[in-house]
């Protein structure tokens, strides 16, 4: 997309910096943004090109306002934004703390609507513009995630009513969801922590996990990539309010002890 600008949130590490080094192999001028300045930093430089760093604390209203802006400066305009940028935890809902569930939806759904409100303020007025919003696999009743599967799933309402909302624009607002992103990623922690909580050793879990996924691999960071690649393309301008589904063909499963269990376990 030569002459293109995209903005990528949770550009520091995993899958959005691999989106952020898709886009800029597609030709965009990519703002890799992070909560981490020294992972945006690293980010941008890996990548090469016109590549630029910002600092955003999505959840912040002032840094969300002040990151777009500086994305809009150094890149000089802004045609597509990535909401990559999230947090997760594991834990049984006895054991979630209010606190931690503030959290979870202070990144997950406020930090993705405030980037998308300031991202539909710059796009608007030229008429034209992409947004992909970061979810999860859309079997959202997963054990021991309330905080994070709830977060998620506001961030896909949020998708659709702003798909709705921005069409007349030229704004096309879809989703990714992502499968099982595996071994190598900041997820492989999450799962690693849900086979302590069960009690299986990993080689199994890793098993029953991948025996769920008909393709038969743990979803890679470069197959989110090449979905969010897609729907930043001029030829898919007709395609919004949708979600990508990059599962491997799964569609559920439920590692979950009996609830006398659950409630004694720990976050």
């Amino acid at each position: 997309m030569p002459g293109k600008a995209a903005l990528v949130t949770g550009a520091g590490g995993g899958i959005g910096r691999e989106i952020a080094r898709r886009l800029s192999g597609d030709g965009f001028r990519v703002a890799c943004a992070d909560i981490d300045e020294a992972a945006a930093s690293a980010a941008a430089a890996e990548i090469g090109g016109d590549s630029q760093a910002v600092r955003i604390d999505v959840g912040d209203e002032a840094s969300a306002v002040a990151g777009v802006r500086a994305a809009l400066e150094t890149c000089g305009r802004l045609d597509g934004l990535v909401n990559c940028a999230g947090v997760h935890m594991q834990a049984v809902v006895a054991k979630t703390a209010a606190a931690d569930w503030d959290r979870i939806h202070r990144t997950n759904a406020r930090g993705t609507f405030l980037m998308c409100r300031e991202a539909a303020r710059v796009m608007a007025p030229q008429r034209a513009g992409r947004i992909v919003n970061i979810i999860t696999k859309l079997n959202f009743g997963n054990p021991y995630s309330a905080a994070y599967m709830a977060s998620k799933c506001a961030v896909w309402g949020l998708t659709q009513c702003l798909a709705a909302e921005l069409a007349r624009a030229g704004i096309t607002v879809n989703a990714v969801a992502p499968g099982h992103v595996g071994p190598g990623t900041g997820m492989e922690a999450a799962f690693r922590a849900k086979a302590g909580k069960l009690g299986m050793p990993w080689d199994e879990f890793e098993r029953a996990a991948l025996a769920a996924i008909p393709v038969g691999r743990w979803c890679r960071p470069a197959d989110v990539a090449a979905a969010v690649s897609f729907l930043m393309r001029d030829e898919a301008g007709f395609i919004t309010g949708e979600v990508v589904n990059t599962t491997g063909g799964f569609s559920g499963y439920s590692f979950a002890p009996p609830p006398e269990e659950s409630e004694a376990e720990s976050a």
